[in-house]
């Protein structure tokens, strides 16, 4: 990454603690790092959701070649990008809409992205077979790279929100905590 330590970084780190050390932690901290896995994770899952946009429709299009059809590509892509219902019922923390990627990113979100707009520019009429076969290759090694950094995040949060509920269940954390660390940061 960069000269100083990103989210991701901070995220990375957390992930490698050892948990006598978490149980160390104040529990501002916790909640800080869990916050700043979060952060992450959403946007680790918005980097994958454009990956995968950018593959199915490299996909689409090498299809499309293959079979010789003359319909414009433009027209099937609400198909190419639609997601089919999800077969299983989701975990309660994939379901939190409210926590969307920053308008302002991070700096591994904008790495990739313009990594991401090198490898697979967004126009695939233009290229050729073998550049469209060798943008899908970088593009799945991106996905790949990010879904393990996703996979890394969520463990942190896992393992930062079990340490929250044991300190609540054993008394050693409060709600009227929680409330007055709010009220000190209004």
């Amino acid at each position: 990454m960069g000269t100083h330590a990103t989210r991701l970084d901070r995220v990375l780190i957390a992930a490698r603690r050892p948990g006598a050390e978490v149980e160390a932690l104040e529990v501002a901290a916790i909640r800080r790092e869990r916050g700043d896995a979060l952060r992450e994770e959403s946007e680790l899952s918005y980097l994958r959701r454009v990956l995968h946009g950018r593959i199915d429709i490299i996909d689409a299009e090498l299809r499309r070649r293959a079979a010789g059809s003359a319909e414009p590509l433009v027209q099937s892509l609400a198909a190419i990008l639609a997601d089919d219902p999800p077969a299983n019922a989701r975990s309660p923390r994939h379901m939190d809409i409210g926590l969307l990627p920053d308008p302002d990113p991070g700096e591994y979100r904008s790495q990739m992205e313009e990594r991401i707009d090198a490898a697979g520019p967004a126009i695939v009429l233009d290229l050729s077979d073998a550049r469209l076969a060798e943008a899908r290759l970088t593009l799945k090694a991106y996905e790949r790279e990010v879904s393990e950094y996703r996979r890394i995040a969520q463990a942190v949060i896992d393992r930062f929100a079990a340490e929250l509920a044991r300190r609540y269940r054993e008394g050693q954390a409060t709600v009227d905590d929680l409330l007055n660390e709010e009220q000190k940061m209004e």
